[in-house]
């Protein structure tokens, strides 16, 4: 009886022990990285090369440029040829509203994909679309198609907001050159009334005329559209110089730490490295190429030894077709690499409140065991959900997906526009994102969380 007793004592001990442990080494993962804030500075160094346009010399050299940056620090690094569309915005982007003899200028950017307009600039009365169900009442014929759809404000995630709201910008252009518009502009896609237009991916059909397309910053569009209840017979003029170019290479980086007993067993850890070029890619996705740089160097310098290989992975050429992200997935199955885990960051660098996990429900049930060891720095979603659209190409079924997720009520204020530089991201909000995913590799490795995966 006496055995008994002492042994439960013991196990409770021992389990009090364990606890009181990884509490502490969550502290210090958040005091190292709040203490030195590194990631924080080689944003910074990143945005300062500019813009990383898929295609572009930037983008390139801001790969070349950190390669030997994390050589120097030991990561066994490479590079992965990408070849990758070149789209080139050109010199001229401006629309006016017309108004009789006045002309009134309006902040306006391409729709990324979009041809270019005549060189003397595209003009034409407006006709306002406040829905795609609107769109069958409507006669665009020679007509310039204005959708005036904005981001839900009642949806409480931002994310489902933009969601419900994109098809504007991505279809818009053949959905209004099947009614036999000459040009679309749309409502820029910002969860705010700013001056600032926001730029996005955009698509054509082959059976359907091209057309061009830009986004006019919410401002302008409120404007446009006030003044289209004024005066219906208004018109607008656009210019834009945009083009297309032969496809050139770029690269997607690779760097791994060895694991110590598992090699073969990979983590991946990632982000895309390019970016629109209206801003430099602070949030989108610089934050997320750092926040994975980052958390590996933490878990490296504070001596952490993974049973497995830890990898980070910058996409090249997210924004405009996945393209690096489906070669890293080609290139790992075909060389029969083991993925056990993928984690992407793509939301921004803003304070980070949980992940998402595309996994089993059994699986995301274990992970939610963690949540009180977050929860003092702020950390308590751990839902089943979407990861990442890049990582998203490894999925299968024996591979844990999973997503960082900050707060999102700002970042369609910056997303993809001029806005998204340095000086929109904080400090302090940006490295709780590296500490959490240091914290969270650190757990999972140790506790073998993953499918298949045996202590």
């Amino acid at each position: 009886m006496k055995k008994t007793w002492l042994l439960g004592l013991l196990a409770f001990a021992g389990f009090q022990l364990s606890a009181q442990t990884e509490a502490e080494t969550f502290r210090e993962i958040y005091s190292q990285a709040l203490t030195e804030q590194q990631g924080y500075e080689w944003l910074r160094e990143l945005c300062s090369m500019g813009p990383r346009f898929a295609g572009s010399d930037q983008a390139t050299a801001s790969v070349l440029h950190f390669k030997a940056k994390l050589d120097s620090m030991g990561f066994e690094t490479r590079l992965q040829a990408v070849k990758v569309p070149r789209w080139v915005r050109g010199p001229q982007e401006q629309a006016w509203l017309i108004q009789g003899i006045d002309q009134t200028a309006m902040a306006v950017t391409a729709l990324g994909g979009s041809i270019a307009t005549p060189a003397g600039g595209l003009r034409g009365n407006v006709v306002e679309i406040p829905s795609f169900e609107a769109l069958d009442s409507l006669d665009l014929k020679g007509k310039i198609a204005f959708f005036n759809i904005q981001m839900d404000p009642s949806f409480i995630s931002t994310g489902y907001a933009y969601g419900s709201a994109v098809k504007q910008r991505w279809a818009g252009a053949i959905e209004a050159s099947k009614k036999g518009a000459i040009g679309v502009v749309i409502r820029s896609l910002s969860s705010s009334i700013n001056k600032y237009p926001h730029t996005g991916s955009m698509a054509y059909a082959d059976e359907v005329k091209r057309i061009p397309a830009a986004a006019l910053s919410t401002f302008d569009a409120e404007l446009l559209s006030k003044s289209l209840k004024k005066d219906p017979g208004l018109q607008i003029k656009l210019q834009m110089a945009c083009e297309w170019q032969d496809s050139v290479y770029s690269y997607n980086l690779i760097a791994d730490l060895k694991g110590s007993s598992k090699p073969n067993d990979v983590i991946v850890v990632s982000g895309h490295i390019d970016s629109w070029e209206l801003g430099t890619g602070a949030h989108d996705d610089g934050a997320g190429a750092m926040h994975a740089l980052e958390s590996l160097y933490l878990l490296k310098e504070m001596g952490f030894k993974t049973k497995r290989t830890l990898r980070m992975v910058w996409y090249m050429n997210e924004e405009f077709g996945l393209n690096g992200a489906r070669v890293y997935a080609k290139a790992a199955k075909s060389a029969k690499e083991k993925h056990v885990i993928a984690i992407e960051s793509d939301g921004g660098g803003f304070t980070p409140k949980g992940f998402s996990i595309d996994a089993s429900d059994e699986m995301v049930e274990k992970l939610k065991a963690y949540r009180k060891l977050f929860e003092p720095y702020g950390i308590y979603q751990f839902s089943k959900g979407g990861s990442g659209a890049d990582i998203g190409q490894l999925k299968n079924d024996d591979i844990i997906l999973i997503g960082l997720r900050p707060d999102n009520h700002r970042y369609f204020e910056v997303h993809h526009s001029a806005l998204d530089n340095i000086n929109s991201v904080n400090a302090r909000e940006f490295t709780m994102g590296s500490a959490s995913l240091a914290a969270l590799i650190w757990l999972m490795d140790r506790d073998d969380l993953c499918v298949g995966c045996k202590s």
